[in-house]
């Protein structure tokens, strides 16, 4: 039974078996999972100081040379610098341009990172988003006096506090994580 064969991207001819077909619609997948690496992967191999050598370049947006993201991660040389930064190239994530810096290519939330929203120096965790919110609504029912100690107030006030530290908790907890 004939069925299309992919000689090229968009392009069909009918000449190869169901079986055929499959394991060459496969490795043309593998293929091209081959050039861009896929977020699993990113968050597999961006961990200990690769992460730290992202987690810099995130917080520096501008190009930066190689000396000063071996500086600025506390890395204790620039061949150690320049072997996180070959790895960060690979996972397409850092670009180098003509003057020998690098810049930062793509942005992925992986890890520890999916707890930060904003880019460059902005880099807060979410859950400040929350604790700002919990802590604007309970001045505003303060300073409105929506509070009357009915048991419809006493809940609104229980949530209310409950939403704010838990939000501050966890806002802190995750500014306090060492990269």
């Amino acid at each position: 039974m004939p069925l299309f064969h992919p000689q090229e991207k968009g392009t069909r001819t009918a000449r190869w078996s169901q079986g055929q077909l499959l394991a060459e619609v496969s490795t043309v997948n593998a293929s091209e999972d081959d050039q861009d690496p896929s977020v699993e992967e990113i968050a597999s191999r961006l961990r200990g100081k690769t992460l730290k050598v992202y987690w810099f370049l995130l917080r520096h947006p501008q190009p930066t040379t190689l000396r000063e993201i071996q500086r600025g991660t506390g890395l204790s040389s620039p061949s150690l610098a320049s072997y996180h930064l070959d790895k960060l190239k690979e996972l397409e994530l850092v670009g180098e341009d003509n003057h020998g810096q690098f810049i930062l290519k793509r942005n992925v939330k992986v890890g520890i990172l999916r707890f930060f929203a904003g880019s460059g120096r902005l880099l807060v965790p979410r859950y400040l988003f929350y604790a700002v919110f919990y802590s604007t609504l309970l001045m505003i029912c303060f300073i409105f006096n929506l509070f009357r100690f009915g048991p419809i107030s006493v809940l609104l006030f229980l949530v209310l506090c409950f939403g704010l530290l838990t939000s501050w908790v966890e806002t802190i907890r995750t500014w306090k994580i060492k990269i």
